[in-house]
């Protein structure tokens, strides 16, 4: 019996909700060595694959569609030998949203358990060619890996110190507390939380928070320690200050993977916490902490640590299906999805969504792509698709494809049957005037008919 790994893709971005084909790959490398690689020799076959969008039983948070994603193979182990298959089903979310209620994978009819690993975030700002290259099944599943980040900046085990500032008002009135040092970011990495304000000039820092009651404010260093000067004052131009506060200062060494690994289990109370190793967790926070002391000149927020959880980014389910001799089971993964709201073109909403269907290239074969699309209420059509799509009744969408189409399947989703001209033109004074809009084709109105008016009144004076 040998092992294969093979991997079922669906990806969502932020500038399109992006999903994927099934392709194969395995473990390469030594043994310290957890990265997967494609693989070309896989026996698996797909003699069909059933895709349905269902975006009509949800309502639209967060001015975008939600809704049920249900990819189903028909897989068939030809060969006379058992197959133990390790399956990974990368898609891209956010952390903060996902929870296990959105996940259900199923081999024929039973419930599999999956472990999930967290990949690179996606850009909207992204190029055509740097989609091609993220949507690249060779480049997703080279990026999945067990191997703990090594930082430029730091060492996961490293000791550092922990300021907090016990900061109180003696009044009812608010203070701003301050913070002056200097430091060398070439010496010394720090973390703020709680401060709200930060001036930079050089070496020279000044960070301050409002306080209405007592207030708990860190600063944690990495490298060389530094000086304090504590200040409080009244008004937030920093001119006017006052004692009306009392505050102490305490410092307590801390490794630096229990500091990162500490907050998050602090901050993320998500019903998603449990599904994710703490290694991917503390990957995640210690590559964003690394590029953010690069970016930063060695200063950041933990806030801005925190908010990786709301980026989109790249996520990999992995999970196992075993195969009998000459066998063929159903495999499916049913998960929720949100699209991607666009009204920079239109007066309402387009939705697009990308299936990258290139992976499945690498299967031994694939026939039989059938494709079903229920769109949402306040969407009900398609309006632009790569591939021949039959609208069936209640505004159904549905293609079937013997073979894979030469190109990924991308389409959108619109409240109208088409998008006019008028639509256009609306969206483009929407988009540069926001909420004044209603006021703006008013005045264009008025403008219109006042010019109507005074050419009327002239053609009758020229007349007299």
């Amino acid at each position: 019996m040998w092992s294969m790994i093979i991997i079922i893709v669906a990806v969502t971005i932020f500038t399109s909700t992006a999903f994927s084909n099934s392709g194969p790959v395995y473990w390469g490398g030594k043994s310290a060595s957890d990265i997967l690689l494609v693989d070309s020799n896989s026996p698996i076959t797909v003699t069909s694959e059933n895709l349905t969008f269902d975006f009509s039983k949800n309502q639209i948070p967060d001015h975008t569609i939600h809704g049920e994603v249900t990819a189903e193979y028909v897989m068939v182990n030809p060969t006379n030998e058992s197959q133990t298959v390790l399956m990974a089903f990368p898609f891209i979310s956010q952390i903060r949203s996902l929870t296990t209620d959105d996940v259900r994978i199923y081999a024929d009819d039973k419930l599999l358990d999956y472990d999930i690993y967290i990949g690179d975030i996606i850009r909207s700002s992204a190029t055509e060619s740097n989609k091609e290259s993220t949507f690249s099944f060779t480049n997703i599943v080279n990026n999945i890996t067990n191997e703990p980040y090594k930082a430029e900046s730091f060492a996961k085990n490293e000791r550092r110190r922990l300021y907090t500032f016990k900061v109180t008002p003696t009044t009812e009135e608010r203070i701003n507390f301050t913070v002056d040092f200097s430091f060398n970011h070439k010496d010394t990495k720090i973390v703020s939380d709680g401060f709200n304000r930060y001036e930079r000039k050089g070496d020279e820092v000044k960070i301050a928070a409002w306080c209405y009651e007592e207030e708990s404010l860190e600063l944690f260093l990495l490298g060389k320690d530094v000086d304090f000067e504590v200040n409080a004052y009244s008004d937030g131009e920093l001119s006017e200050e006052t004692d009306l506060f009392t505050y102490n200062v305490t410092t307590e060494e801390v490794e630096l993977e229990s500091y990162i690994m500490d907050y998050i289990g602090e901050e993320n109370q998500a019903a998603n916490k449990e599904m994710f190793a703490d290694s991917q967790i503390y990957n995640l926070y210690a590559q964003s902490l690394d590029e953010l002391f690069s970016h930063g000149n060695g200063y950041c927020v933990e806030f801005d640590i925190i908010e990786q959880q709301h980026f989109q980014r790249l996520l990999t389910l992995a999970y196992t299906v075993e195969f009998p001799p000459n066998s063929e089971k159903k495999v499916s993964v049913n998960y929720m999805t949100t699209g991607t709201m666009d009204k920079t073109e239109t007066v309402y909403p387009l939705y697009t969504f990308d299936y990258i269907l290139n992976p499945a290239k690498n299967w031994r074969d694939f026939k039989n792509l059938n494709v079903k699309i229920i769109p949402h209420p306040d969407a009900q059509y398609l309006v632009e698709s790569n591939i021949e799509f039959i609208k069936e009744e209640n505004n159904t969408y549905t293609a079937k494809l013997e073979n894979l189409p030469e190109n990924d399947l991308t389409f959108t989703l619109y409240s109208d049957e088409e998008i006019t001209a008028i639509d256009r033109l609306a969206g483009d004074i929407y988009n540069r005037f926001g909420y004044l809009t209603p006021i703006v084709i008013i005045l264009i109105v008025l403008t219109i008919v006042t010019l109507i008016i005074v050419a009327i009144i002239r053609k009758k004076q020229h007349k007299a």
